[in-house]
């Protein structure tokens, strides 16, 4: 069986693993840089080539689009798509995911727990959308974003009126929300592979930091997930329309609260301190999407 791994960076850990995880499994895994392919439509045919090469022969498709990747990448998972090649993710549930806001609205609309949040085109309505949200300090992330890139906590009016105003000058969209003390609630990361958890960790910030993202100095610790945030985590994911999906959550004394959906989450981390195979999890999936997709002839 033939795998096309989408990703730029061969030698990063989730991208290795699933290089290995493919071999182990007796498939043939390519790693292929999203921006070597060209893709055309009439002309001689509807085509998708890889380096100049027809790459119409896979069996399946695992995209790890990156921010640099996700625009052009996600218009190459769309090509396969229309070839019949069966992917994991689909781009739309892709490009929906990266987006917070589209993100949080998606969960509410399928009733899951999400925090207080909301998104103004103009400081001009702050006031009104802080009185109906929460209470200082507020978090503001970009709708576009991984590691905690951007993120701002805001503890004045004065101060975010500010932000606002720096980001619609500047066009950039962004959402706010109150942002919640780590005392007594867990940060968690799980791995839904195929809608079942693979793993979940907690995430613990390094001292004077309030983002708990491993990419700034945070650390994780294996976990036993508690029945409702399992049951939240698998609902995320399959609100999103995603088969391999990382759920970050909050697990405070009142319930969960999912926070994002990432499309291709890394799991170096995850792996290291749980000893999940997440890796193998996402290959056998895969493998069993190419079988279920083949013609009824073969």
């Amino acid at each position: 069986m033939k795998i096309a791994i989408l990703s730029r960076a061969a030698q990063n850990h989730s991208t290795r693993r699933l290089t290995e995880a493919a071999h182990s499994a007796g498939c043939v895994p390519h790693v292929l840089n999203p921006f070597g392919f060209d893709l055309q439509i009439g002309g001689r045919g509807n085509r998708i080539c890889y380096e100049g090469v027809p790459a119409e022969d896979y069996d399946v498709v695992i995209p790890r689009l990156s921010a640099a990747t996700a625009m052009y990448g996600g218009e190459v998972v769309r090509h396969f798509e229309w070839t019949g090649i069966p992917v994991i993710n689909r781009a739309t549930s892709i490009a929906s995911a990266r987006n917070k806001f589209r993100t949080l609205r998606i969960l509410a609309e399928h009733g899951l727990p999400v925090p207080p949040s909301f998104t103004a085109g103009s400081a001009d309505f702050l006031d009104r959308a802080v009185s109906e949200t929460g209470e200082y300090p507020f978090l503001m992330k970009p709708f576009q974003g991984t590691h905690g890139d951007a993120f701002l906590l805001l503890d004045t009016r004065t101060s975010l009126a500010s932000a606002v105003g720096a980001m619609c000058d500047l066009h950039q969209d962004y959402v706010i929300q109150p942002f919640i003390e780590n005392s007594g609630v867990m940060d968690l990361r799980v791995i839904v592979v195929g809608g079942k958890v693979t793993a979940a960790m907690r995430r613990v910030a390094q001292a004077g930091e309030f983002r708990s993202n491993i990419h700034r100095g945070g650390h994780g610790a294996a976990v036993e997930l508690p029945a409702p945030c399992i049951e939240t985590s698998i609902g995320a994911a399959a609100a999103m329309d995603l088969e391999v999906a990382g759920v970050d959550m909050l697990h405070t004394a009142d319930g969960a609260l999912i926070l994002e959906v990432n499309p291709s989450p890394g799991f170096e981390e995850i792996e290291t301190v749980t000893g999940a195979r997440i890796a193998e999890a996402i290959i056998a999936l895969a493998v069993e999407y190419a079988r279920d997709s083949l013609p009824l002839s073969k």
